[in-house]
């Protein structure tokens, strides 16, 4: 039997026309009308349809026996007719149901074609399933046409997915080529299709134009079909492809559509500004690392296998080469959403934790759901990009913007790789602050869902290890040295056979193109023993210099995989016999690239260690096969730093020891200084002229400040504290503080670095207490003052440090004697002016109400703050920087803190009547609130041991918590007759003291719960604040009625008398270290320090707040007290000199 012609079905061909614009959008359809049933006329009039389309409305007639198609001719500019709602017809067959769809989808799919959007091509979808579905009861290739159903109905489910996506419709406003052509091929395949089971069954155009087709005709014809299965299978594969390039194109699409979004400027602030020497490590050579590739790509799209992948391997195995190579092979920003980042210990400085998620954030944007989340928290100032809690960073900009987007499908969804882990930090490695935040934030991405995948490097570090055996990735492990796959040795080979190629090409006179010969190249494969850097690096030691000759030299090693010999090799290829001064020279520029705090050009270095320009070169060219040197210096590979570090390697006569180089550096950094910093550095002509008004004023600093001399100006006191001083280090520091603050001070005010210099100046000031330096240290005290108090007029003009800061500097200070008389045509203060320096420093915004309380870390490294404004905030101690955003949770004033004593955790007292225990590095909320009195809560401590809380609140009660199960210990303490302000521990833990409005100080044991003795009374005012004396044997307590009271635990007598002298209430009260000293504060704004033995008041007033002084407490060392203030400031005050240390601590915006 001959096989029927196909007919030529124009009916369902599109015509060949030009593009329409793609502000020119196909216009709606007309209504059709179905009376079998609603959501088919729904789902129907959904379809777009040419305007000068012949074809009507299609009205099925259901009140007759015989359902006929119409089809009448329609001119272009009819108007459509009215809706209207279909009859109700509740005995509507299953038949009569799918035949309505399917022969709607018959009439409309040329109009279809012409559409472009998602929405009529999930129409058109829904239209050929119900028509498969009955094709599907032939007998013949039933199979087949199973999984062709199947198919179409996964893409209809795509597309309806992605039409749910929230930002989408905005996108497809406007529908360009790029995502129409992907379209118009989908719907190509889907009316050849059609069309081939129409002609199978033998029906003709003719047949629906003159109205012939019935419903019983259709199905007759239908069930004959008969269109073999590898036809079937083509039509399903075909549709697949185009199903693919539609999702491809949407997400190019919409990537290169958010690119010109208002939302641009906004999220600019994410991108992370790569240093000009980073760039992606190469790529796997074509043709190797199929098998790992293979792996990865197949583990991108299984939504089974766990989210993290760990490819792990030894040093030089290839590693950040497959990284790279899978940006391109998974189409990362390209095909698929996702993001990459490359670490590098040299960069460490700037490749850091937050500038990871910032990158990946702004990558991960080009998702208009994720870009609107992100662009409107931040327009809201809902994010904080300097938060120094990694946590937050972390949950805000990659946590919340994910889940926005949870229902993306997995061959779509984001993929972010993450190479060599291990070289975040630098040189510290596991002990970096920014190497342990990103463990941290890795294991919270392997709690995301499991379509949101994260590909990591790294060497298998103990820190590294830890992490991956909890969170239990998908694992790849390189195999180097006896371990070594055969496909290892293989992709090596390939290698190297391409390198030597390329290096035979420039020698055709000698070296023939199939040089050195498969012998030799598999010889060293065997000798890389896996390891792709031994390879690289062979490589690069061959093309240094005379081929064959350097060939021999790499073939000389010992071992497979024998890093080390091949470092050595490449050291005494390059450096035969070399000179004293060389092996100098050497150890100085490979100890400088390692230490720096940056990445350095040869002539910074040549010029930071004062050697030759040309002898620098000739170090940089010597190990060009391991260290590139065309714009910044930086080694090809990490392992050679490990060789170079490690004391006991084979040439051990060229290693390093950090702390020579440290000092080297150092050394250079005050002699460059000395030399080098001078009055007026700036030219600046007049002192009108305010810093950034300068004309030209980047080029100006150009001349004017040399690269090594900034980088010295910035990192002097960096390599300094690395070191011991000797004398030549002692003396350049002595004239440096005695001769050139004021000049160095201009470098910082003319590139914007004031605030790090107040850091800068206390680096050096631990390192000359840690030394003891005293007659430096007065000096040096003076200067990190001398910047916050004028801190609002340095960083603006630099002629006014020496015209309006220098003038009025307090007369008392070592800068005005050691520079005041310097400049003696300058301003005079012939009365008046302040003879110490004044408390009114720099106050940094952030609370937005008063402070109420603070408190101190047992290391001393951070202080706490809470307040009115509900939040609690930490800072360095230090350097008055916040050191994790605010602890944010309570919902009202935060009345009270303390840190546990092993610094882990803080607990803060609100007067929304709860209790809330907060991880000091992740700013995290630990557990549930404690939630049991009814009254604000006043007073909060942490026993001894760190297992135990005491509370006091409004409600008169004092109660002991269980830290871990947060439950509260034994029954409250109940006994006051007022409110209880004030609880504290005993030193031994075994009593409690409470202060009360009732006037009195009780003691409790904190076993049976009872009262210790009687009341301690005395007090004519409330007692506010309450502590005991490092021995346990004394009790403090401050009142209301304006005075200090000593008690004795035992007897419950005062010792001594009252300590009198505030003009307030006293608010605060608290012992020293040492038990010798005590602290108030009071409601007159002052801050005093009393004898314990003499009750006298201690040195002067501390003064400098301008509202009520809150709280009060000493460091561990005893060195040092904080205040808290109404005035919205936290403030370090030096307790011998009497003086503020470093700057307020500012951001609250309200009472301390």
């Amino acid at each position: 039997m001959e096989p029927k012609p196909k007919p030529n079905w124009k009916f369902w061909k599109k015509k060949k026309s030009s593009k329409p614009s793609t502000s020119a959008l196909p216009t709606p359809a007309p209504t059709l009308v179905v009376a079998a049933t609603s959501a088919t006329a729904i789902a129907a009039s959904a379809a777009p349809v040419e305007t000068n389309s012949t074809i009507s409305p299609v009205i099925l007639d259901n009140q007759t026996t015989q359902h006929t198609l119409v089809s009448t001719e329609a001119n272009s500019t009819s108007n459509p007719p009215e809706r209207h709602a279909p009859p109700s017809h509740p005995h509507v067959s299953k038949t009569e149901a799918w035949l309505s769809r399917a022969t709607l989808f018959l009439t409309f799919t040329k109009s279809v074609a012409e559409g472009v959007g998602l929405t009529p091509l999930k129409a058109a979808c829904e239209g050929v399933v119900t028509l498969l579905e009955a094709v599907q009861t032939v007998q013949d290739n039933r199979s087949a046409w199973n999984e062709l159903v199947l198919a179409i109905k996964a893409h209809l489910n795509t597309f309806k997915r992605q039409l749910g996506q929230v930002g989408i419709s905005d996108i497809l406003e406007e529908v360009e080529s790029s995502l129409r052509d992907p379209i118009e091929e989908y719907f190509n395949d889907v009316t050849d299709l059609l069309a081939n089971i129409l002609a199978e069954s033998g029906i003709t155009e003719a047949d629906i134009k003159t109205n012939k087709l019935t419903i019983s005709i259709l199905v007759q014809r239908i069930g004959t079909t008969k269109l073999e299965a590898g036809v079937i299978n083509d039509y399903r594969l075909r549709l697949q492809t185009a199903q693919s390039k539609i999702m491809q194109s949407l997400l190019l699409y919409i990537a290169s559509s958010v690119g010109n979004s208002k939302d641009d400027a906004v999220l600019a602030k994410l991108q992370f500004t790569k240093p000009s020497n980073i760039s992606r490590p190469r790529e796997c050579v074509k043709g190797t690392r199929t098998d790992i590739l293979s792996e990865c790509k197949e583990w991108s799209v299984n939504e089974d296998t766990p989210n993290i992948l760990w490819i792990k391997g030894h040093p030089g195995g290839g590693k950040s080469a497959i990284a790279s190579s899978l940006v391109n092979e998974l189409g990362i920003k390209k095909k698929r959403l996702g993001s990459s980042f490359f670490f590098q210990r040299q960069n460490a400085t700037t490749m850091t934790t937050p500038a990871l998620w910032r990158t990946v954030a702004y990558d991960l944007a080009r998702h208009p759901t994720i870009r609107k989340t992100l662009a409107t928290r931040m327009k809201k100032e809902e994010i904080d990009l300097e938060t120094p809690n990694i946590d937050v960073l972390f949950q805000q900009l990659i946590q919340d913007s994910l889940t926005k987007v949870e229902d993306i499908p997995i061959e779509q969804s984001p993929i972010v790789v993450i190479d060599a882990l291990d070289e975040c930090g630098g040189l510290e490695g596991q002990r970096a602050k920014d190497r342990k935040d990103l463990i941290r934030t890795l294991d919270s991405w392997s709690q995301l869902p499991r379509n949101f995948k994260l590909i990591v490097t790294s060497r298998e570090e103990s820190d590294i290890t830890r992490l991956f055996s909890r969170t239990q990735p998908h694992t790849i492990e390189l195999s180097t040295g006896e371990k070594t796959d055969a496909q290892s040795k293989e992709d090596i080979q390939s290698f190297l056979r391409i390198e030597f190629q390329t290096i035979a090409e420039r020698y055709p006179e000698s070296l023939s193109a199939d040089w050195p010969g498969s012998k030799i190249i598999e010889d060293l494969a065997v000798k890389a023993g896996g390891l792709f850097i031994w390879a690289s690096t062979a490589i690069k030691l061959v093309e240094a210099g005379e081929p064959e000759e350097q060939l021999k030299q790499a073939l000389s090693g010992k071992g497979t995989g024998d890093m080390n010999g091949l470092y050595v090799q490449v050291i005494n290829t390059s450096f035969p016999s070399p000179s004293v001064q060389v092996v100098q020279n050497l150890l100085s520029v490979v100890g400088t690239v390692i230490v720096a705090k940056e990445p350095l050009r040869l002539s910074a270095v040549a010029q930071l260690l004062s050697i030759a320009k040309s002898a620098a070169e000739h170090i940089c060219t010597g190990l060009q096969s391991v260290m590139e040197s065309r714009e910044e210096l930086r080694f090809r590979h990490q392992s050679f730093v490990d060789f170079l570090l490690d004391p006991g390697s084979d040439a051990s006569n060229f290693s390093i020891s950090l702390g020579k180089a440290h000092e080297a550096l150092a050394s250079r950094c005050l002699k460059i200084m000395r030399d080098e910093l001078r009055f007026n550095i700036g030219n600046i002509e007049s002192s009108y002229t305010l810093n950034d008004e300068i004309p030209g004023l980047e080029s100006r600093l150009e001349k004017c400040i040399s690269p090594h001399l900034l980088y010295a100006s910035r990192f002097w006191t960096t390599h300094l504290e690395e070191v011991s001083p000797s004398p030549e280090v002692l003396e350049d520091v002595r004239y440096f503080l005695r001769n050139q603050f004021l000049f160095w001070l201009e470098v910082i005010s003319l590139h914007q670095l004031v605030n790090g210099g107040v850091v800068i100046l206390l680096v050096l000031l631990k390192w000359l207490k840690r030394r003891g330096l005293e007659d430096l240290i007065a000096l040096a005290s003076d200067m990190p003052k001398f910047i916050t108090h004028f801190n609002t007029l340095i960083p603006q003009s630099v002629p006014h440090i020496y015209l309006s800061a220098l003038p009025f500097v307090s007369e008392e200070s070592w800068i005005a004697k050691e520079y005041g008389h310097r400049y003696p045509n300058t301003v005079k203060i012939e009365q008046g002016g302040d003879r110490k320096w004044s408390g009114s420093l720099n106050i940094l915004s952030g609370h937005s109400e008063g402070v109420l309380s603070v408190a101190w870390s047992t290391d001393g490294r951070r202080v706490l703050s809470g307040s009115y404004d509900n939040t609690v905030r930490m800072w360095d101690a230090e350097t008055g920087q916040q050191h994790v955003s605010s602890l944010e949770g309570h919902d009202s004033r935060v009345r009270a803190m303390a840190f546990s004593p092993d610094g882990r955790w803080v607990v803060s007292g609100s007067s929304d009547k709860t209790l809330r225990i907060w991880d000091v590095e992740t700013g995290q909320q630990y557990g549930s609130s404690l939630e049991d009195h009814h009254g604000q809560v006043q007073s909060v401590a942490f026993s001894p041991d760190g297992r135990r809380i005491v509370s006091g609140s409004f409600d008169k009660t004092v109660r002991i918590w269980d830290v871990e199960t947060g439950q509260q210990h034994g029954p409250s303490l109940v006994g006051h007759d007022g409110w209880v302000q004030s609880v504290a521990f005993s030193p031994d833990g075994r009593r409690i003291v409470s202060g009360s409005s009732d006037n009195t100080v009780r003691i409790w044991d904190v076993e049976t719960g009872r009262q210790h003795g009687p009341s301690f009374k005395g007090h004519d005012g409330w007692v506010q604040s309450v502590a005991f004396s490092p021995d346990g044997r004394r009790i403090v307590s401050g009142s209301s009625d304006h005075t200090v009271r000593i008690w004795d635990v035992e007897t419950g007598r005062q010792h001594g008398p009252s300590l009198e002298g505030h003009n307030g209430w006293f608010q605060s009260v608290a012992f020293s270290p040492d038990g010798r000293r005590i602290v108030s504060g009071s409601e007159d704004k002052t801050v005093w320090i009393w004898d314990v033995e003499t009750g006298k008041k201690h040195g002067p007033s501390l003064e400098g707040h301008n509202g009520w002084v809150q709280s009060v407490v000493f460091s561990p060392d005893g060195q040092r007290i904080v205040s808290g203030s109404e005035d919205k400031t936290v403030r370090i005050w030096d307790v011998e000199a009497g003086q503020q240390h470093g700057p307020s601590l500012g951001g609250h915006d309200g009472w301390v």
